[in-house]
């Protein structure tokens, strides 16, 4: 389980609680140093400090560079119908979500 958090330097984060602003990504320092991941705070955190998800990417038959990647995601991030912000999950993990409990 992923437990990181992302801190802002000098306190000059967004919101009440000062997190990281949505669509922060991180694909240094703290990522694996030779396989494909990021991480990525896609959502505002409204209560308590935002947790980032873990991407690791396991086939790219596009050739996608990890900035298109990382993009990409984020921009499935705002898709999700039953949020008017952008949700933690790309939405279509969301709707297998919902689909695999119907």
């Amino acid at each position: 389980m992923n437990s990181f958090r992302l801190f802002c330097e000098d306190r000059d984060g967004v919101g009440k609680c000062k997190n990281v602003p949505p669509g922060t990504v991180v694909d240094s320092g703290i990522t694996h140093p030779s396989e494909r991941d990021f991480y990525l705070c896609s959502h505002q955190g409204i209560q308590g400090t935002s947790k980032p998800t873990h991407y690791h990417i396991l086939w790219d038959d596009n050739d996608m560079t990890m900035d298109d990647i990382q993009m990409l995601t984020y921009s499935l991030c705002h898709l999700y119908f039953r949020c008017t912000r952008s949700v933690s999950l790309p939405s279509p993990a969301y709707y297998a979500h919902l689909a695999a409990f119907r």
